[in-house]
C-alpha cells in the first residue's frame, strides 16, 4: 500500500523536474532505432550510442506515438511519469523481496523506503531513463529469480529445514507473521551441501531456463546485435567498459576540476556523504 500512496505524491512533483542531460539523446536513439527496424534508414549502425540498447527507450516512444503527443513538454512529462511508474515497481519489487527472504514486514518497509526515500534516487527515478530503469528491473529480475527457485511444488533449491519438530508445530500453528517467519528461515539456502539428484537437475533445468530467457530478450531488444549478435555485443560490452567521453569531461571536486580517470580516493565517499542519508 506504501508503494501505491506513492503514486501520487509522485503525480504531484512531476512537473518540479526538467530534461536530463541524457534525455534528448536516448530518445533519438530510440527514433534511429525503430527507423532501423522498418527498414527506413541505417543511421543506427553509425551513431556513437548504437551499443544501447532500447528495451526502456523503445516503449517510451511508442507510448507518446500511441498517445500522439507532438509538444516537446508533453512529451517529456509522459517520459517522467512512465520513468517513475517503473521506479516504483522496483521499489515493491524490492520490498516484495525482502519480504520472501526475511518474513518481516518492517524489512518490507524498509527496502521500500530505500526507494523512496533516498533523495537522489527519488529526483533521478523522474529524468534518468538509463540507470534508475537498471536499478529498478535489476529489482524485478532479483524477485523473479528468487520466485523461479522458490516456486511452490515446481521443486528449485534444496532447503535446509528445521528439525525440531516443536518448531515445527509452533510454525505450523502460529498467525500467520509468525508462519512467514518461519517460512523464510527454513527456505536458507545450505552451507557447504551441495545438491544432489532431483534437486540438481531442477538447478540446471530452471538455471538453463533463465539462461535462454536473458539471451532471448537482450537479442529482441537490441536490435543493433541482429545481423551480428556476437561481434556486436562484444563491441559494446568494451565500449561501456571504458567509456571513451568520460575521460574528456572533467569532473568538479572540492573546488577544482579533476579528469574522470584520475578521481582522488576521496570522490566516492565524499559524495556518499552528500547525497546519501545517513540513516540509508
Amino acid at each position: 500500500m506504501a508503494g501505491l500512496r506513492a503514486l501520487p505524491a509522485g503525480v504531484a512533483v512531476l512537473d518540479d523536474y526538467g530534461v536530463g542531460p541524457d534525455t534528448r539523446g536516448d530518445r533519438h536513439v530510440a527514433q534511429i532505432t525503430l527507423d532501423y527496424v522498418m527498414g527506413r534508414s541505417d543511421a543506427l549502425l553509425h551513431h556513437g550510442d548504437r551499443v544501447y540498447g532500447v528495451a526502456v527507450q523503445a516503449p517510451l516512444l511508442w507510448a507518446e506515438r500511441a498517445l500522439g503527443l507532438q509538444d516537446s513538454r508533453a512529451v517529456y512529462r509522459l517520459r517522467h511519469l512512465l520513468t517513475h511508474l517503473l521506479f516504483l515497481a522496483g521499489g515493491l519489487g524490492a520490498a516484495a523481496l525482502a519480504f520472501r527472504l526475511y518474513g518481516r514486514r518492517w524489512l518490507a518497509l524498509a527496502a521500500l523506503g530505500l526507494f523512496l526515500l533516498h533523495p537522489r534516487l527519488y529526483a533521478h527515478s523522474f529524468f534518468n531513463s538509463k540507470d534508475l530503469p537498471f536499478l529498478s528491473l535489476f529489482m524485478l529480475a532479483l524477485l523473479l529469480t528468487h520466485w523461479a527457485f522458490r516456486r511452490e511444488g515446481g521443486g528449485g533449491l534444496p532447503v535446509v529445514r528445521r528439525r525440531h519438530r516443536d518448531t515445527d508445530q509452533r510454525a505450523a500453528d502460529g498467525p500467520p507473521a509468525r508462519r512467514g517467519r518461519a517460512g523464510a528461515a527454513d527456505r536458507r539456502l545450505p552451507l557447504g551441501r551441495r545438491p544432489r539428484g532431483a534437486a540438481r537437475r531442477r538447478i540446471l533445468r530452471t538455471s538453463g531456463l533463465f539462461a535462454a530467457a536473458c539471451a532471448l530478450t537482450l537479442y529482441a531488444t537490441f536490435p543493433y546485435l541482429w545481423s551480428d549478435p556476437v561481434r556486436r555485443l562484444t563491441e559494446s560490452l568494451a565500449y561501456v567498459a571504458d567509456y571513451p567521453q568520460m575521460r574528456l569531461r572533467p569532473q568538479l571536486f572540492s573546488g577544482r576540476y579533476v579528469n574522470s580517470d584520475a578521481l582522488p580516493p576521496a570522490y566516492v565517499p565524499v559524495w556518499f556523504a552528500i547525497t546519501a542519508p545517513p540513516p540509508a
